[in-house]
């Protein structure tokens, strides 16, 4: 089988494997659809190795496939069932998952990474094993592009939520991303009155009108705190969702949201910032962070099939895993327009 391998940042190579073997409680699973994700690309563009994604090891937990075998304890499945899974991994017994809260799991792995010290291939390759527990199977009116997409649908879907006000929120989304434009799709079905998005690449802000947003900002040409002061009444807005990864993000958030808001931190950082605490405590601002989700894939696949949702809209590019050595290069190259790019089996 094919799969495609992360040798560290700006290696990528598609290698011949044999196919896995399901240990006794996995399943063996033939990739249809897996998509990018901005962690997998924010590997591949670090400047040194880090140790959340170790070399070699095969990407993906953004994924939709179909059931090939299963070993001799994975007995809830059966060949042919369509499924994504759950790429956290968690232990099961920590005083987070005994409350349920896996996303804090302190002895997770992660699907696609060597988060927690264990590299574990993900889905880029032709065929994959994944623990049986993980597994959620597809309903029959979810194809496999929309079952790819339930995972980071899950993440915007808890980082939506987080720190709402409910429905009439003016709500800010810092960079219009993939993680960015989802945001916006699932602010408009809540109800938010004023979606604003700021961003500097003008297609992106193209998109982010399409998928809902009211009002968008370049930054390139614009003054964000300035504009948001006027789309406010210089109030500021009720929330700010920070998915660009800006160094100045943060303080900036904390300057355009209005006294009692919040700023929610979805993007993972990988810098220091200065904070002045009088910004948070003279103001009641609300600093929050969202990490990942808990069950929500299933909630999101919900909304799909109920036409809440619409998710194919995402997908700007498509290549077979057969063509997909150079999509990283691409990705990451200066003026890149795609939001999102499936790799097919």
């Amino acid at each position: 089988m094919l799969a495609l391998v992360y040798h560290g940042p700006g290696k990528m190579k598609l290698e011949e494997r044999p196919v896995p073997v399901p240990k006794d409680n996995e399943v063996l699973v033939k990739m249809k659809a897996v998509a990018v994700c901005g962690s997998d690309l924010g590997a591949y563009r670090l400047s040194e190795i880090s140790e959340r994604w170790m070399p070699p090891l095969v990407f993906g937990h953004e994924f939709a496939g179909v059931i090939e075998d299963c070993g001799k304890d994975a007995t809830k499945y059966k060949k042919g069932t369509r499924v994504t899974a759950n790429p956290i991994l968690y232990c099961g017994k920590c005083f987070y998952c005994k409350r349920g809260d896996i996303n804090y799991c302190t002895s997770r792995n992660s699907f696609g990474t060597s988060i927690g010290g264990k590299t574990t291939d993900g889905a880029m390759q032709e065929y994959f094993t994944i623990r049986e527990e993980a597994i959620i199977p597809l309903l029959d009116g979810i194809s496999d592009e929309e079952g790819a997409f339930l995972e980071p649908l899950a993440c915007c879907y808890n980082s939506a939520k987080r720190g709402s006000f409910g429905e009439g929120e003016r709500v800010l989304v810092t960079g219009a991303g993939p993680i960015g434009l989802m945001n916006v799709k699932f602010l408009k079905a809540m109800g938010a009155e004023n979606i604003i998005v700021s961003d500097m690449v003008d297609v992106r802000l193209d998109y982010a009108k399409k998928y809902g947003a009211h009002n968008v900002i370049n930054v390139d040409r614009q003054n964000l705190r300035d504009e948001i002061k006027r789309l406010t009444d210089g109030i500021g807005v009720d929330r700010v969702i920070i998915t660009s990864g800006n160094h100045d993000a943060i303080p900036e958030s904390l300057a355009m949201v209005r006294s009692g808001g919040n700023s929610v931190l979805v993007t993972i950082t990988h810098y220091k910032v200065e904070i002045d605490p009088l910004l948070l405590v003279g103001r009641d601002v609300g600093l929050l962070g969202s990490y990942m989700f808990k069950w929500e894939q299933k909630d999101v696949m919900n909304m799909i099939a109920e036409g809440k949702l619409e998710v194919k809209d995402l997908i700007t590019s498509t290549c077979k895993i057969s063509e997909s050595e150079d999509v990283f290069a691409k990705l990451a190259a200066p003026g890149c327009k795609d939001v999102k790019i499936l790799i097919t089996a």
